[in-house]
């Protein structure tokens, strides 16, 4: 099996792409999150955004100990595959790009999505030199989903860009927010 090429972010044109919600304050965030909820995503649990912020303590603990340095940023989430067919009402656009010109020493990939990862009994990263080995041995990504032109894929890869610098056309683009 091949390892996709591309990456997928999806996000909300209105409010930009490559934001985190867990960077905003925590008013501003819950704002956020309580529109979410009203608007487009009702099934957003109450205490969302509390485990939003401690999956993220864990996931950035886990991506330094992976990468061997020290993360100063929150991550910008993408899955690995094409999604860019996928239709989410509160994330209706969405920025594909080749997963190569992301910076290879800056992003980690958690086998679904990182809060139910960190919820589970295999709370893991990879880098991309692992996640390459894991698409060579096959048989542990055989269940995911890597592109939703067949229909919503109900596991997926996750990938977490910890630096901009790969990032900086979609950003100078003033592409700057999402959940």
């Amino acid at each position: 099996m091949e390892m996709p090429e591309v990456v997928t972010h999806r996000y909300d044109p209105a409010r930009g792409a490559c934001l985190n919600v867990c960077s905003l304050g925590d008013l501003e965030a819950a704002g956020v999150v309580a529109r979410l909820r009203r608007e487009t995503r009702p099934t957003l649990k109450a205490d969302y955004l509390g485990r939003r912020r401690v999956t993220e303590a864990w996931l950035a603990l886990a991506a330094n100990e992976a990468l061997g340095r020290v993360i100063g940023q929150r991550p910008v989430y993408f899955f690995l595959g094409d999604f860019s067919y996928m239709t989410d009402a509160s994330r209706p656009a969405a920025l594909v790009m080749p997963l190569s010109k992301l910076p290879s020493d800056a992003i980690t990939f958690t086998l679904g999505d990182s809060m139910s990862v960190a919820e589970g009994n295999e709370r893991r990263v990879y880098t991309l030199q692992e996640m390459a080995g894991l698409f060579a041995e096959e048989e542990v990504v055989a269940g995911f989903g890597f592109c939703d032109r067949e229909g919503v894929q109900r596991r997926f890869i996750e990938v977490q860009v910890w630096e901009r610098a790969g990032l900086g056309d979609v950003l100078v683009a003033g592409a700057i927010g999402s959940l």
